[in-house]
């Protein structure tokens, strides 16, 4: 009976190994359209300047829920290139309130375009991770 359980317990993990991307790791979240989705990164060759997808870091937001914003999503219109993202840093200006939560592309961009961040790209940063499904409202 032992040997039947370890056996079991063996193939068991062998399975797990095998359906777990190999290089995949956990990025953590990012807000899309007003939802957190969950996001995972695996070892690829993005060339610099070749991110197909806006995805904006923060650089100096007191707010410590912020993280990413991406334009794009699966199921989004426009286009979602599979996590191929085009990185821009964002910067909060004096006229901006570092404090607020950026949870949107069009939130992002309405932001800029009243002078309160500043969007700067930055090739050499894009990267691919992909987002997943199953988005979760934010709380």
């Amino acid at each position: 009976m032992k040997r039947l359980l370890l056996g079991a317990a063996s193939a068991m993990l062998v399975v797990a190994s095998i359906a777990a991307p190999v290089s995949a790791r956990d990025f953590g979240a990012a807000y899309v359209n007003d939802m957190v989705y969950r996001v995972l990164g695996n070892k690829a060759n993005v060339p610099d300047g070749t991110g197909t997808d806006p995805f904006a870091i923060f650089t100096n937001s007191t707010n410590t829920d912020q993280i990413g914003v991406a334009e794009f999503a699966p199921g989004s219109a426009g286009g979602h290139h599979g996590g191929r993202w085009a990185v821009y840093r964002a910067t909060w200006t004096s006229a901006g309130d570092s404090s607020m939560l950026v949870t949107s592309w069009t939130e992002l961009q309405s932001l800029v375009n009243g002078g309160d961040i500043t969007l700067t790209r930055d090739p050499a940063a894009d990267f691919r991770c992909p987002v997943l499904g199953n988005p979760e409202p934010i709380a």
